[in-house]
């Protein structure tokens, strides 16, 4: 009677202002920072921020493509392949000359995008489970990268391709730029087109959104071609990066994507996720990456403190997201 509503708890309170919008990753990435930087000072300089935000593109391109592939209740562990296959095709192409760089580029993309729609067209039409499908493209793709290049990779990325994943704006890494733009126009449209809506309907329930008229299989389709396509643009990026061929470039990759993916709050059964908490689980995980090279831990140790946070942090959303029921 004319009183003020109750308040509610304040675990519930605080859940939703965590899990709206997938804020909790962005705090997990200022918690971690302000904690590597008390137990290393140097992570607080600015070069050394840059350079974290520079490595977290590569990662933070395919972690886009990812969230896609998940939205629409699948996964694409294919990703990896995609870049090494990508690294050694545009090395292949350049070899080193600025007036190849274009031919390079687009034979790049549309091997990805061919990769991209196969994977969705086994998954799809062919019922395969998609962990099933896209590891095997994985594989696929690594064992043509091996038979193409006999073991022995040659070629380099021409020096004007570098700058893109090597290179400067105004102080900021041309490659960090890159993938926020890109991020950001993916994140648009998800959240503010037809399409974005098809996808999230597709993912959270299929049966429900065919009998809505929602093309599902050509949705699920695209979300895979544009995970390769994003993969490849990747792969292009860490190429300019490195500037040579590598057979294991894309081996890093692997689950990193997953995990960059999955810390942001997206879930694997489809039809949750952001793009904007994605970009936040690329910089966790490249600054937890950092962080164990700085304080010079063993590869061992470094391997169990990262599973241990990325589960900790997947079990503290998930926390967070029940006490908003």
């Amino acid at each position: 009677m004319g009183g003020a509503a109750p308040q509610a708890p304040w675990t519930k309170q605080l859940g939703t202002a965590l899990s709206g919008s997938f804020a909790a990753v962005w705090l997990a990435v200022v918690a971690l920072f302000l904690i590597s930087g008390l137990i290393s000072p140097a992570m607080f300089q600015v070069s050394q921020v840059l350079n974290i935000l520079q490595v977290a593109a590569f990662l933070g391109v395919l972690a886009t493509g990812q969230t896609l592939a998940l939205l629409v209740g699948g996964i694409d562990l294919s990703q990896a392949g995609v870049v090494t296959l990508i690294n050694i095709v545009a090395t292949t192409v350049m070899l080193g000359h600025d007036g190849n760089i274009a031919s390079a580029v687009l034979i790049c993309l549309a091997l990805s995008v061919a990769i991209g729609v196969l994977n969705g067209v086994i998954v799809t039409l062919f019922n395969v489970t998609p962990l099933i499908a896209t590891l095997a493209m994985n594989s696929i793709l690594f064992g043509a990268a091996l038979v193409f290049t006999g073991g022995a990779p040659h070629g380099a990325a021409a020096p004007s391709f570098n700058w893109i994943g090597a290179g400067n704006l105004w102080g900021v890494p041309a490659s960090l730029m890159f993938w926020l733009v890109l991020a950001l126009v993916v994140a648009w449209l998800v959240r503010r087109t037809v399409y974005g809506r098809w996808l999230y309907a597709a993912g959270a329930n299929p049966v429900a959104a065919r009998l809505m008229g929602v093309p599902v299989t050509v949705i699920v389709i695209s979300a895979y071609a544009l995970s390769a396509l994003l993969a490849g643009i990747g792969g292009l990026l860490f190429t300019a990066y490195i500037g040579a061929p590598s057979l294991g470039i894309g081996n890093q990759f692997l689950l990193t994507s997953v995990a960059a993916v999955v810390v942001g709050g997206t879930v694997l059964t489809g039809g949750v996720g952001s793009i904007i908490a994605s970009i936040g689980g690329a910089i966790f995980i490249t600054e937890l990456n950092s962080f164990t090279n700085v304080i010079r831990i063993t590869t061992g140790t470094q391997m169990v403190l990262q599973g241990t946070i990325i589960a900790l942090s997947v079990l503290l959303y998930r926390t967070f997201a029940r006490s908003r029921v």
